[in-house]
């Protein structure tokens, strides 16, 4: 149970169909994943649920729990495994159905209990009722660990990134240099900073650029930004980009920035595809991200919501190209030792067939 049009669903999805198993997906969003059996979350109120269900508007969604823990009790799975701890997590408790796992990914232990005593007690319940549970950082770990009223281990298991996608491009020589970052353009993610901190590079800016992939709420308003502080020649706003087509734009690039300022940035995989990249990152010193930048030798760790430290140490990497070099080398051989995307995929499935032992299913 997991959001389909999350890139990594589908590379967990498609990671397990290779391996030859039967693998269904219920999800509230549609998408087409070669060999998975797909069931879609109709939000749609079923002629089935009564007139007084209908009434209560958002409440009415745990006439909807019913309905769905039939389905997981009729497609009746070896595994139950559910991607986010609210949602698709709660989905999965209510079904009472085991072996019974929960990958929590981030806002929703970080944030989600803290809106109200009702959340954190949603989250509690659900939390608890996991057979197994697995995190994507060593910090997630630790705050799922919070809400938990018994002993129980918290895997971690990152997302990880295919190296053989994510890695460097021959480049021609060029003048510039490129300072980049990969993200949703939105509050959290701290953009703001970064073009602040990049204005304050005068007079260097003509040599250098700034590239921006992607897009959301916030695009016309970091658009503004950079006219207010007359940088727009040298910002490239790019837009949505398919995930496929992101190393591309990463090997562009010379410097990744993530200057996040939320503590829900519980593992960094914008940081860690860079990095693949050979790229050196500098982030934000918050939430998961530094446990995937090495400050000093894969990167630069900075305070967040701090333009005066990013830029100081944008400069220390746009004048020095045999560090940004060393650097990015140091980068990819963390990759390669921690977050290659086979080996955590494999811990996962590991983690299934020993769930299945220990309910005497006789699986090997």
């Amino acid at each position: 149970m997991a959001d389909a049009k999350s890139i990594h669903t589908q590379k967990w999805m498609t990671y397990f169909t290779k391996r030859k198993h039967e693998v269904h997906l219920i999800s509230f969003r549609r998408a087409d994943i070669p060999e998975v059996i797909f069931h879609p979350v109709k939000l749609s109120v079923p002629i089935r649920i009564s007139p007084v269900a209908r009434s209560y508007g958002k409440v009415g969604y745990l006439f909807y729990l019913e309905i769905y823990k039939r389905l997981i009790h009729q497609i009746a799975p070896d595994i139950l495994h559910a991607h986010w701890a609210t949602s698709y997590g709660l989905m999965g408790a209510y079904s009472a159905y085991h072996p019974f796992i929960l990958s929590t990914w981030g806002s929703d232990v970080v944030d989600f209990p803290r809106r109200s005593y009702v959340h954190r007690k949603i989250l509690e319940y659900t939390l608890n009722s996991a057979d197994y549970l697995t995190a994507t950082s060593r910090m997630l770990a630790a705050e799922t660990q919070k809400y938990l009223s018994r002993r129980t281990q918290v895997h971690m298991i990152p997302f990880g990134v295919d190296l053989d996608r994510f890695k460097p491009e021959v480049q021609r020589a060029k003048e510039n240099v490129t300072v980049g970052i990969a993200k949703k353009l939105e509050k959290k993610y701290g953009i703001e900073y970064l073009i602040k901190a990049f204005a304050k590079l005068a007079p260097r800016k003509q040599k250098v650029k700034l590239l921006i992939v992607g897009d959301g709420s916030q695009e016309k308003e970091l658009k503004s930004l950079c006219r207010s502080l007359h940088i727009e020649q040298n910002v490239r706003f790019v837009g949505f980009v398919e995930h496929c087509r992101i190393p591309d734009y990463l090997n562009q690039m010379d410097v990744f920035v993530v200057p996040s300022i939320m503590s829900s940035e519980t593992f960094g995989v914008a940081a860690v595809e860079a990095a693949a990249c050979e790229l050196p990152v500098i982030a934000a010193n918050i939430g998961g991200l530094p446990e995937v930048v090495v400050d000093g030798v894969t990167g630069f760790l900075v305070p967040p919501r701090d333009a005066e430290s990013l830029a100081e140490k944008l400069t220390v990497l746009i004048e020095d190209k045999r560090l940004r070099k060393k650097m990015g080398e140091a980068a990819r051989k963390f990759v390669q030792e921690r977050y290659e995307w086979e080996e955590g995929a494999g811990e996962m499935e590991r983690l299934y067939f020993h769930a299945l032992d220990k309910r005497g299913r006789g699986y090997k």
